[in-house]
């Protein structure tokens, strides 16, 4: 991932210049992503304004259950970074897992999105399913190129931390808050055949990755997101 030189030659070996090759691809795929993200903060405005009621009982319910007053009042008062990303971890969990109560019914509310979205193309429609349907999952960090991206090990209970993600993500936001050990949750998402963060991040301190795997160990699949997202919470509320 060293840096190219726009006149150099591309590295992918076509014998053009790497401003006539694959720049313009690594440009391409950066427009790609920016509409994908646009589009979920699209449906994440419309929701709030839409279905305010539904959001704000899931929030209570869901995202700050078992969450005290004061551990609450602490977030509030956190440190602007600190609030940032907890911001953008609470809104990306209710686009792709956040099940809302509306008139006796349960509804996710990404089908809500997707069902009142006309004006979706086919991409974005795309996109916003694969967000669904993606998975939570929790990884360590076996590579960070700060300003450039990095490279995860999945977690496996039967395996530990495993080398099965043989990918290099481009990020150069995530990668500079992370560091080569780090355990973070994250939400993986392919743009163009090239692996992407949804830009929501749970980082784990080395002392508490115990916990929370032997927690997950004991839950099994179905509770993953619910027991990462809350023990990232808790934790975070205890230490603001």
């Amino acid at each position: 991932m060293a840096k190219v030189n726009r006149n150099e030659p591309c590295p992918c070996g076509s014998g053009k210049k790497y401003k006539k090759c694959c720049m313009l691809e690594a440009r391409k795929l950066a427009s790609i992503r920016a509409s994908n993200r646009e589009i979920v903060q699209e449906a994440v405005h419309w929701i709030s304004i839409k279905h305010s009621e539904a959001l704000n009982r899931w929030v209570e319910d869901v995202w700050f259950a078992d969450i005290s007053k004061e551990e609450r009042q602490g977030l509030s008062t956190a440190d602007p970074a600190i609030r940032a990303i907890h911001d953008a971890n609470v809104l990306e969990q209710m686009v792709a897992e956040g099940v809302f109560s509306e008139d006796g019914k349960d509804v996710p509310a990404l089908q809500l999105i997707l069902d009142n979205a006309e004006h979706l193309e086919d991409g974005q429609r795309a996109y916003l399913d694969q967000l669904g349907n993606n998975p939570l999952r929790l990884y360590r960090v076996v590579r960070s190129d700060p300003g450039e991206g990095f490279a995860l090990q999945r977690y496996h209970a039967e395996s530990q931390f495993a080398e099965d993600l043989d990918a290099y993500i481009a990020d150069k936001w995530v990668s500079r808050m992370l560091d080569v050990g780090d355990t973070v949750g994250m939400r993986l998402m392919q743009t163009s055949g090239s692996w992407e963060n949804t830009g929501a991040v749970y980082h784990i301190p080395d002392e508490y990755v115990g916990g929370l795997v032997d927690q997950l160990d004991a839950a099994g699949e179905g509770a993953y997101s619910q027991i990462l997202t809350h023990y990232w919470l808790e934790l975070v509320a205890a230490h603001v």
